[in-house]
């Protein structure tokens, strides 16, 4: 499926910054299922300077300095991209998870080291009780992973409400959980967690989902600004496959990627320094059209 890609960011300050310093995880990353054919980002006001780098985890990232003083930010990506995930295996097919995690494990010596990284805690992401129990009703003894990590999945949806405004990036995950309500970011922290308490490696995927589905005409959750999901790791023949909490989803042609890291902390869309500004307000308005 090819898309067509819009992303637009404001800022208005209550007053004058006088400079500011940006990082933003904002350009669509090619990988396999995923190609990326054209993009570009603008802002205004023109950074004075504007450097493209790639992080730890291979995500593109932007970093711009702005020295003239405004009081108003806009940056804006518009992209072209193809989308063909790779059609995950029969979940009953996989490996089960025990045998995921021993590999992940490895006494110390974990063969896939670079899925690894993904078991452990992270900054948005703590060990908390009450999701390793949550997640033990899937994970039973001896069951395939993608099955387990399926039905997770469909019981985050079903237990949790998406309530814009109930929670912010500063919400700890406990309290999410014991809420039971948030945004897409909160229930990929949420599966994240309950596979990473069973040893399991999951990452957070940052990027966008389709703004109408053409078959039934539903908006789906998190189309209007940038989505969240989780891949979770089921070894190495079926690699990483992508589940969205969110709206009960294997991802596939729905979804474009745009980084991938540890937590929504590793790839926040938009972050930095600003000298001056008081308070300030910001919009966001995302596109995620077919091309065709």
């Amino acid at each position: 499926m090819k898309y067509l890609l819009s992303h637009r960011t404001t800022y208005s300050y209550a007053s004058n910054v006088d400079s500011a310093h940006h990082i933003a995880h904002l350009r669509a990353r090619t990988f396999l299922g995923q190609t990326v054919e054209s993009i570009g980002i603008a802002t205004n006001p023109v950074p004075a300077m504007a450097v493209q780098h790639v992080d730890h985890f291979g995500n593109n990232i932007d970093i711009y300095r702005i020295d003239k003083p405004h009081t108003r930010f806009d940056i804006e990506v518009r992209a072209a991209v193809d989308v063909r995930f790779p059609e995950p295996p029969p979940f009953e097919e996989t490996p089960s998870w025990e045998e995921i995690r021993s590999l992940l494990d490895g006494q110390g010596f974990p063969a896939p080291i670079e899925a690894a990284e993904f078991v452990h805690e992270s900054p948005l992401v703590p060990e908390v009780a009450a999701l390793k129990a949550y997640g033990a009703h899937s994970f039973t003894p001896g069951r395939p992973i993608l099955a387990a990590a399926r039905e997770l999945t469909a019981r985050i949806k079903a237990d949790f409400e998406y309530h814009p405004g109930a929670t912010d990036i500063s919400t700890p995950l406990a309290e999410v959980f014991d809420g039971k309500a948030g945004v897409c970011q909160d229930f990929a922290h949420v599966q994240i967690a309950a596979l990473r308490a069973h040893g399991l490696a999951a990452g957070y995927v940052s990027g966008y989902i389709r703004t109408i589905r053409s078959k039934d005409d539903i908006a789906l959750r998190g189309a209007d600004a940038s989505h969240a999901w989780v891949a979770v790791w089921c070894g190495e023949e079926a690699g990483w496959v992508h589940l969205d909490p969110t709206n009960d989803l294997i991802v596939s042609e729905d979804h474009v990627a745009v980084a991938w890291g540890r937590d929504f902390a590793d790839v926040s869309p938009l972050r930095g320094v600003i000298l001056g500004g008081d308070s300030h307000s910001y919009g966001v308005a995302v596109t995620l059209v077919p091309a065709d």
